[in-house]
């Protein structure tokens, strides 16, 4: 296909969808002086759709100059670089002027929660539901330790999840208004809230309630040493990851589970780490 563009001089560009293998990719990215710098992230991400299935052909287009150069598209081209033995249709334009990389990826991306929308997913927070999610899945998975990148959730994974587990997500949106009250990143409180649930819906209701309103919680008990903990980290704009959060989290319902005391909850020392990392009971 010819798409003539009678503002520019010169030769017609050119549009076609070709199959794409890994050094038909790593050839295309041999002319690429100019593109931003890669975010292995998100090329992660791209690599993990691609071999699960999850990749559609969706009509974005790998763009090219006129004289060859790589104007778009050079993630997905590394993560198609890192396949093995399979080919993705991609829509490839040549000829285009090169100042026209300016002009590229101005437009609004579809956030997870957009996608989550679109798949039918309805609620008054698809925004922190998808964060939740983020969360949640590599927790589930035993990947809260590891290399982020390789690990990072992809959003065609959250739309997947939901689409697989709707009564996850229904638990999800339970938790969402009462979340931003817990002093905790919204996300991480709604994650954990979750997985409490799935081992005991009625304990953790009893837990949320004494987490949010701290009615009737004497002296040591973990629920408010959680919470002391909590507010202090937010007072105080101390800087504390989703696992260190979690861990915090599991450490108190653990504690309060057993009936146990305790007068301030913190992390083991050294930190959290996969050998002392608390698990859910």
């Amino acid at each position: 296909m010819y798409l003539i563009n009678s503002e520019q001089p010169g030769d017609p560009m050119i549009s076609q969808i070709i199959e794409i293998d890994a050094p038909m990719a790593r050839h295309m990215l041999e002319n690429n002086p100019n593109n931003r710098p890669v975010r292995q992230a998100r090329v992660q991400q791209y690599y993990d759709d691609m071999v699960s299935g999850r990749w559609l052909f969706n009509g974005e287009a790998i763009k090219f100059s006129a004289d060859g150069e790589l104007l778009d598209g050079q993630h997905r081209l590394q993560a198609i670089a890192r396949t093995s033995g399979q080919k993705f249709p991609m829509l490839v334009v040549r000829g285009l002027p090169r100042d026209t990389q300016v002009t590229m990826d101005q437009g609004a991306k579809r956030t997870p929660a957009d996608q989550l929308t679109l798949t039918g997913v309805t609620g008054h927070n698809t925004t922190l539901i998808a964060a939740a999610l983020r969360v949640y899945i590599p927790w589930l998975e035993g990947n809260l330790f590891g290399d982020y990148t390789r690990n990072a959730v992809s959003t065609t994974r959250i739309v997947e999840f939901a689409q697989v587990y709707p009564e996850t997500v229904a638990l999800a949106e339970r938790f969402t208004s009462v979340a931003k009250r817990l002093k905790c990143r919204p996300a991480v409180a709604v994650a954990a809230l979750i997985r409490l649930t799935e081992i005991d819906a009625e304990a953790a209701g009893e837990f949320l309630r004494l987490w949010d309103s701290l009615v009737g919680l004497p002296a040591g008990s973990p629920i408010l040493a959680l919470r002391q903990r909590l507010d202090y980290t937010h007072t105080h704009k101390i800087r504390t990851s989703d696992r260190d959060q979690i861990g915090l989290i599991v450490a108190a319902w653990n504690l309060w589970r057993r009936g146990k005391s305790v007068s301030k909850l913190q992390r083991p020392k050294g930190g959290f780490s996969i050998e002392n990392f608390p698990e859910p009971r």
